[in-house]
Order: structure tokens, then C-alpha cells, then sequence
């Protein structure tokens, strides 16, 4: 009989994880939001952009899983129409020059190319465009939730108090994975004090982008087009902020700062003017020191000797780490069964 693996947690981090092992283990998903739960902003994968952008300053690991899921969602894009992931052109605007030598991704992202300073907006100092995927998030996650149903991945919703509760729904469990997000800040037995919590709020709109354009620095703003005839706009960032009710008076700024990244006439000057089909509110997993992804083996009681692997941490990037986090994971598994094995 295969070895059994319980993920914990089910968001694009969770169920990517889920999707990579199903293929020699038998997995449980175990998580408090389940996709189709459209209505609870607790988490935040259904409420993401949500676009493939590379994070300039990224650790050797990191930049590993980046390259990684891009490669994963650049042909599934292709492959698959179905999944929720398109094709695009997207542009990066920086406030502050950078070495070109320090930008690692010019070699993987397509149509990579540095912007003459001609084609910078006002206060640009640098930018650069190449081609890259936009996901619909509740699209790809139901994508991801019939192919784990379809490898008979079984989902029990429950929210964990403490790690020792995944012996309950599954006695002889092999391995935990924790891909909990915000919750392993408060999973008993493993709690990370590191996470950080950060309030997000977007505006889904009607529009004729399908250019996407983020700027980064003081002035943080982005539209994410979906090719669908709507774009995100954003961003909020609140590190601390847990409220999940949406904020009108948010609306505004959003669309000041939006204007000010795109070309002129691409959206309407004033609110009342937009075309808004939805606005979205989550709460993003970070972490201080970043992306957690490391093998454990617990020795507090109850739970000494179980084998957890850590997967959290990605903040409001979850979909862009996904299925490199989810290859590195699917390898400590390994790790751990071999052992076992030997």
C-alpha cells in the first residue's frame, strides 16, 4: 500500500502540493476553506490577482521554485485552455535604478527587454516588459480540485487546533505537510511566530487591457488583466490587518495610483466611472524571513517522531511559487519515505 501523506491546507499552495504526490501516495487534504468556498476571505487564494511576476530580490532557493512554476504554468498555459492561465505581456516599473546584472530572470521570462527611459511614466527611474501567464485564481483552482479528485485525493474539512488532530482523520499517516498559510502561525505543535498576516484589497473591473503593468517601489500599484475582459486592480498591502470587510474608502487611491502606471485612458478618472464587477479582500501568509520550505521531525509530545514537511510563507505570491514548492515538497517527502524504506 502506498505511503500516506496529509496536506494541510488547501489553497493554490496546498492543492499543488496535493496534485504533486497524488501520483505515488495516498493523500488527504485536510484544511478549515475548501475551493468552492467563495465566500469566506480568511484565506487567499480564491481573492489573488493574480499574475506570474518575478520577485527581484529572492534567495538561490527561491529563485529555484520561481524558475520552476514558471516553466509549469508557461506550457500548461499553453497546453490546457481550460486551467485558468493565459498568456500575456507585462511590464515592471522600479522607482530606483538597479545593476542589470542583477536581474536573474532576463533569461527566463520571453521577450525579456530593458525600457528606454523614453517609455518610462513620470517617476519611473527603470522598467523592463516580457511575456508571462495571469491566472484566474477560482478557475485554476477548481482545475487543480477535479484532477486531485479525479487521483482520488480525499478532502475532509476541519480546522486544526493543534497537529496531533491529522492522527484522527488519518491513524497511520507517513507524512504531514504543512502548507497551512496564515494558520501555521496558530497550529498547535508547530506554531510559527514568524508569519505575518497582511490585509489585500482588489477591484475587479471591466476593461480592454490585456497588458499587464505593476510598479514597485514608494508607489505601489498594479492591473492585472485576465484576457477575459476584466482586470485586478490593486494594490493594498496591510501587514497586521486581519479585518476581512471591505473598505470603500480604499477605492479611490487604488484607482489614483493605477492611473498613474497606465496609459492615458485606460481607466476612468473617477469611481463612480468604473465599471466594478467585484471587489475582493483576503489575508495574505507571509512570513519575516520568507518562504518556508524544510523538513521537521517533532519530538514535544504528543506528536514526537511525526514527519512534517513546512511548505508557507509565499504571502500575496502563492500562485507564482506553487508548483515549485510543490516539487521541492514532493522531494523531502521522498526523503522521508526512503528513510523509512532503508
Amino acid at each position: 500500500m502506498p505511503p500516506t501523506v496529509v496536506v494541510i491546507g488547501s489553497g493554490v499552495t496546498g492543492l499543488s502540493i496535493a496534485l504533486a504526490l497524488s501520483r505515488i501516495y495516498t493523500v488527504t487534504i485536510v484544511a478549515r476553506d475548501l475551493v468552492g468556498d467563495n465566500e469566506s476571505h480568511g484565506w487567499a487564494s480564491p481573492w489573488a490577482g493574480a499574475g506570474w511576476r518575478p520577485h527581484n530580490t529572492s534567495s538561490e532557493e527561491e529563485i529555484v521554485m520561481q524558475k520552476t512554476s514558471f516553466r509549469y504554468m508557461w506550457k500548461l498555459a499553453d497546453t490546457d485552455p481550460d486551467c485558468g492561465l493565459k498568456r500575456t505581456k507585462s511590464v515592471d516599473y522600479f522607482d530606483k535604478e538597479w545593476d542589470e546584472s542583477e536581474v536573474w530572470y532576463k533569461d527566463l521570462m520571453p521577450g525579456y527587454r530593458r525600457m528606454l527611459p523614453s517609455e518610462l511614466p513620470e517617476g519611473v527611474a527603470l522598467g523592463s516588459e516580457y511575456n508571462t501567464v495571469v491566472i484566474t485564481p477560482q478557475v485554476y483552482l477548481e482545475w487543480l480540485h477535479d484532477r486531485l479528485t479525479a487521483s482520488h485525493v480525499k478532502f475532509v474539512r476541519k480546522e486544526l487546533g493543534h497537529i496531533s488532530e491529522v492522527r484522527d482523520i488519518v491513524p497511520e499517516v507517513d507524512v504531514v505537510v504543512n502548507a497551512s498559510g496564515v494558520g501555521a502561525k496558530y497550529l498547535g505543535g508547530v506554531e510559527d511566530h514568524l508569519v505575518q498576516e497582511s490585509r489585500g484589497q482588489t477591484m475587479l473591473v471591466r476593461t480592454k487591457e490585456t497588458t499587464v503593468v505593476v510598479r514597485s517601489g514608494d508607489l505601489y500599484a498594479y492591473s492585472i488583466p485576465r484576457l477575459d475582459g476584466t482586470a485586478v486592480l490593486g494594490g493594498i498591502s496591510q501587514p497586521g490587518n486581519t479585518s476581512t470587510e471591505l473598505d470603500p474608502t480604499l477605492r479611490e487611491d487604488i484607482l489614483r495610483r493605477v492611473r498613474l502606471i497606465t496609459p492615458p485612458g485606460a481607466y476612468p478618472e473617477k469611481v463612480e466611472d468604473l465599471d466594478i464587477v467585484e471587489e475582493f479582500v483576503g489575508i495574505r501568509p507571509g512570513r519575516i524571513g520568507g518562504v518556508r520550505v524544510e523538513k521537521e521531525v517533532l519530538t514535544i509530545a504528543p506528536v514526537v517522531g511525526m514527519k512534517v514537511v513546512h511548505a508557507y510563507g509565499v504571502g500575496g505570491t502563492g500562485y507564482k511559487y506553487s508548483a515549485g514548492v510543490a516539487k521541492k515538497v514532493a522531494a523531502l517527502v521522498d526523503e522521508f519515505t526512503y528513510e523509512t524504506i532503508l
